[in-house]
């Protein structure tokens, strides 16, 4: 028998610390035009194949929202086949939930960036326009300029003469070669990237940083060209200067109590995820068996899409405790209690190779300017994408699913 959740009893399980999970099993274009910020989007298509990884474990409350196209009943039905002992619909789904004065939120992958407009509005993150950045590389000022996405977005296009350091990197890659003096521009596809890049270095000590508004889409709007094909990245630090970015993260897991865990091994009652933040090839090298990889700043940009049960507890491995460091303060800062960091050493046997079975978070390229024939229609869909996200934090004061934005 389906049983139903009210919008009230729903709203106060935000104020606990038990876990549960929210779904919404609609196709990705219906969740898109409007969902609950709490949800993630597993589709009624690969719900099976996703649900083991998405919700570890059996007794997680699972929570069921649709749009009253019954794929809330479907999936509740499903997800009690295999097993889930506690499975609800939210009473009214998405409409009920705004007519109790809820928020409805559009677009994908918008807990990440919403929380990016957050942290530039609460820390003031400094910015640099597009326009002053052209002016100052030709002129022949000396900058850092740093991609903070991935290597293929990098590769694919990024501002000229830019190079990649993804933003869990930034610590790790750029503090051994700076010196007090270097002036840094940290810049991404938009704006999310680029805010907590920019905010990770300055945070770290750094003292004359910039995010790049609006990223590459501000640069095209000046009417510039992007770079297509580089593939250059800031190095890897070496012994020495691990020394000096380890104190650093250390005075920063004191300071966001982030312990360190000397093993893996014990598992919990409470829902677990094992998430190794190193480059692709370091993990595909030696990886802890149940781990999946998410390089760089794309478990912040996508945390609804990895991070399923709120409450739950996250552990991220590094080689370093640099890396792993660096994104557990920004998941403590977005509200996350139960947030450990666990490093590989050198001795540690217990490794499987190869890719594992981790699955990649869809990524948008409606806004790849790869794939636009026609200049103007890329201007407009920009400029309509730089409007609501940095909307999004007009929508966030009543929303249970932000705590940062009450602290």
């Amino acid at each position: 028998m389906t049983e139903f959740i009210s919008t009230d009893s729903f709203r106060a399980l935000f104020g606990d610390d038990s876990e549960f999970a929210v779904i919404d099993p609609r196709d990705a274009s219906s969740f898109a035009g409007g969902h609950l910020l709490a949800a993630s989007n597993l589709p009624l298509s690969d719900l099976e194949a996703r649900i083991k990884r998405a919700v570890p474990h059996l007794q997680a409350p699972c929570i069921l929202c649709d749009d009253g196209g019954g794929e809330a009943e479907r999936a509740a039905q499903l997800l009690t086949s295999l097993g889930y002992q506690n499975v609800l619909i939210l009473h009214g789904g998405v409409a009920g939930w705004e007519a109790a004065g809820g928020t409805v939120f559009t677009g994908s992958s918008v807990p990440g960036k919403a929380f990016g407009e957050f942290v530039e509005s609460s820390c003031s993150t400094p910015a640099m326009t597009a326009a002053e950045l052209h002016d100052r590389q030709r002129r022949g000022e000396p900058l850092l300029l740093i991609d903070s996405r991935t290597a293929e977005e990098h590769e694919s296009y990024c501002i000229p003469g830019a190079v990649l350091c993804p933003v869990a990197e930034l610590i790790y890659r750029v503090l051994p070669i700076i010196n007090e003096n270097t002036e840094i521009v940290v810049h991404c596809g938009g704006r999310t990237r680029s805010i907590i890049g920019a905010q990770t270095l300055i945070d770290a000590g750094c003292s004359n940083v910039h995010a790049l508004e609006n990223g590459t889409m501000a640069w095209q709007f000046e009417g510039l060209e992007l770079e297509t094909g580089n593939r250059e990245i800031l190095p890897e630090p070496d012994s020495k200067s691990l020394i000096l970015t380890r104190a650093i993260t250390d005075r920063m897991a004191e300071r966001w109590h982030i312990d360190r865990l000397d093993s893996v091994a014990v598992r919990e009652q409470r829902s677990r995820y094992l998430i190794d933040v190193r480059g692709w090839e370091e993990y595909e090298i030696g990886h802890i068996p149940g781990s999946i990889n998410v390089p760089g700043g794309q478990l912040l940009q996508n945390i609804d899409h990895y991070l399923v049960v709120r409450n739950s507890i996250v552990v991220l491995i590094d080689s370093d405790w640099v890396r792993a460091i660096t994104t557990a303060v920004w998941l403590r800062r977005m509200g996350w209690r139960r947030v450990y960091a666990f490093t590989i050493d050198a001795g540690y046997e217990r490794l499987e190779t190869g890719a594992g079975d981790s699955v990649a978070a869809t990524e948008d390229r409606h806004l790849d300017p790869n794939d636009y024939t026609d200049h103007e229609a890329l201007m407009r869909d920009n400029r309509a994408y730089l409007e609501w996200e940095i909307d999004l934090i007009n929508k966030l004061s009543r929303e249970p699913a932000a705590p940062y934005i009450h602290i």
